[in-house]
């Protein structure tokens, strides 16, 4: 079967365009396959985490039947040598070879040879100071016109006698250029037509189809009669016994001098007439199997006997339909990779949606300095924060957090704020904004969409309330006394019950304290083994950084961050509101 390589961003013009760009002195991947002998793609791994795999949705899509949907990923890891990377197995089906071990985990080194599967495709680390003389990052597309020829040759010589020792060897070099072609080009109608024009050469049939599985049964893709004339799906018509029996079994069907047996007195077989009928089956890998199975059927039938196929011819035939195959799985992919984009731009619609919450600039309030930080997940979520001017002049914050992700997360916000900010406006007390608020929220949004909020108000002096609508507690730094105190929740969260009151609760923001604000998402942090950033560590950090001032705090609770997810993928929105009284 053969191989095919595509990288997460491919598109039907750009079939192996690398998924992110090789940066200088950084290590990569150099990815040989039958398709590009010598030439190697090039891969960068600066982007820290690369997980390789047969599904759309990996950072490496490589097609293989020995390659897993989720095979295996590298990680950049920093050492007390410096940085190495190491490559995880997935618990593939086949296994992860290096140098012909099979390895679980294994810290990589320039030149080592990585093996999807212990025959499969192979895969060789470097660093990135090593020659790229020759290597690609695309195949460039050859001209219709050399397909087309290629193809042509073929349909010339494959009618001709198969006992002739040339003719035999002809056809065997005009398929290798067909696959040689095909694997440099793709148009699906095209190569939907070459190969049934060469399976109507080989087998002197009169109507040759390719049908797609569907829900239902096979339909129809394209059809040629022996004229190379198109068929339309007006015209389209099979004996269903027979294709049956190849989807059935996945077996070829050749009675090509004759039929005989039970599908001589099948209903279809006699209401066309038909004296001769070959039928193979298209096997593809599918994105949900690690096997394959039977997408498509390549069908021809003749009112007349065709050609009397040597083996040479059926074997012939089968590789067409192998050829067959290979465009189901390619079309798949493409599809798939067109309605993962569609989504992508939508969620990039919606995260710019989300990020238009947050304000251009944090406001001046004497005797505040305020600071504020806010990191989405690549999958949106609902964090946002804003402050908001009210008519007694006192300094207004709030940080929500929405349930949920994506757009209806995106959605929820932009509702939230919005109906916040005109309900501040009526000059209402905090409590009772937030009381609309909630009533609206329930009227407008399903049962299981909520939204936890911090709100406070504070005068020039300090002074002030706070209202935390079901969200995690806040924590206040007491500059004087060099603790912190705790801000515990008081409400339910917005949106859930609609007779639900909200109280105010006195805050004081004394000179040297500094409030923090934050969501669920900086706590709940997650390194690689999978614990969680926690309460305790959040707490210690303010007790040792706040007596510093804001923005030393929020530098060290970014590297703190950092340094404990060691690069482990973001599960939640991280955001944080940081007030302090310089006064």
């Amino acid at each position: 079967m053969k191989t095919k390589l595509t990288p997460c961003a491919a598109s039907e013009q750009n079939a192996l365009r690398p998924c992110f760009p090789v940066m200088p002195d950084s290590a990569v991947l150099l990815v040989e396959t039958a398709d590009n002998p010598g030439r190697p793609e090039t891969f960068s791994l600066s982007g820290g985490e690369v997980v390789i795999g047969r599904r759309t949705g990996v950072d490496l899509l490589l097609t293989h039947p020995l390659v897993s949907r989720r095979h295996a990923r590298i990680v950049r890891e920093e050492q007390a040598g410096g940085p190495v990377f190491v490559i995880i197995d997935l618990e593939s089906s086949h296994g992860t070879w290096v140098n012909d071990a099979r390895v679980d985990r294994h810290v990589l080194r320039p030149g080592d040879r990585i093996s999807l599967g212990r025959n499969g495709i192979e895969l060789r680390f470097a660093d990135g100071t090593e020659s790229q003389t020759g290597a690609r990052t695309g195949p460039g597309l050859l001209q219709e016109a050399e397909i087309e020829r290629a193809a042509r040759r073929l349909a010339d010589v494959l009618p001709e006698a198969s006992d002739d020792i040339h003719s035999e060897l002809e056809k065997i070099s005009c398929l290798l250029d067909f696959h040689y072609y095909f694997g440099k080009a793709f148009s699906a109608e095209k190569t939907f037509q070459h190969i049934l024009k060469s399976a109507l050469g080989i087998s002197g049939a009169e109507r040759a189809f390719i049908l797609r599985k569907q829900q239902g049964g096979f339909a129809y893709a394209l059809g040629l009669d022996h004229t190379g004339n198109l068929l339309g799906e007006s015209e389209f018509q099979t004996s269903g016994s027979v294709v049956d029996r190849v989807a059935g079994g996945g077996q070829p069907v050749f009675m090509t001098q004759g039929i005989h047996g039970e599908l001589a007195g099948s209903e279809s077989i006699v209401a066309m007439n038909l004296r001769a009928v070959a039928c193979l089956p298209l096997e593809a890998l599918s994105q949900e199997s690690d096997v394959a199975v039977v997408t498509g059927i390549l069908y021809l039938d003749s009112r007349k006997h065709m050609h009397s196929l040597s083996g040479l011819d059926e074997k012939l035939l089968t590789r067409l339909a192998g050829e067959a195959g290979h465009v189901l799985e390619k079309l798949e992919m493409v599809v798939t990779l067109a309605e993962q984009r569609r989504i992508e731009q939508e969620l990039a619609i919606a995260e710019q949606t989300q990020r238009s919450l947050l304000p251009l600039s944090l406001p001046q309030a004497e005797p505040f300095r305020i600071r504020a930080f806010s990191r989405a997940t690549r999958q949106l979520g609902g964090d946002f924060y804003d402050f908001i001017g009210v008519q007694s002049g006192e300094l207004t914050g709030l940080l929500a957090d929405v349930s949920g992700k994506g757009i209806p997360a995106a959605l929820l916000s932009s509702l939230t704020l919005g109906a916040l900010n005109m309900e501040f406006r009526s000059g209402r007390p905090s409590g009772e904004v937030l009381s609309g608020v909630n009533k609206l929220l329930c009227g407008k949004t399903p049962a299981h969409r909520f939204v936890t909020l911090f709100l406070f108000q504070l005068g020039a002096d300090g002074r002030g309330h706070y209202i935390s609508a079901g969200h995690n507690p806040a924590y206040l730094f007491r500059g004087a006394a060099g603790h912190v105190e705790e801000l515990p929740s008081g409400s339910l969260p917005l949106g859930m019950f609609p007779f639900t009151s909200y109280q105010p609760t006195p805050l004081e923001v004394a000179p040297g304290d500094l409030l923090v604000v934050y969501s669920d998402g900086l706590t709940e942090a997650e390194n690689g083994a999978k614990e969680e950033f926690g309460e305790e560590r959040l707490r210690g950090i303010i007790c040792e950084a706040a007596p510093r001032g804001a923005e030393y705090l929020e530098s060290r609770l970014l590297s703190e961050l950092d340094a404990f997810t060691q690069g482990a993928a973001q599960t939640d929105d991280i955001t944080f509101v940081l007030i302090e009284n310089r006064a």
